[in-house]
């Protein structure tokens, strides 16, 4: 999905769920996913991370 896309639909399921969610660059292309806390701590996808929208936990 495209950057713009994912970032909106993070701020929704944001507004929908109150859970942090996370825009990650996939590093191999240039395609855009949504991913939440518990996964971008596992998998060390700090620094793909193009947009966060987190709750105070």
């Amino acid at each position: 999905m495209t950057k713009q896309y994912a970032i909106d639909l993070a701020k929704k399921m944001y507004r929908d769920n109150n859970r942090s969610y996370f825009v990650v660059q996939d590093p191999d292309s240039n395609e855009f996913r949504i991913a939440e806390k518990e996964e971008v701590v596992r998998d060390r996808l700090n620094r793909y991370v193009v947009f966060s929208i987190e709750t105070d936990e």
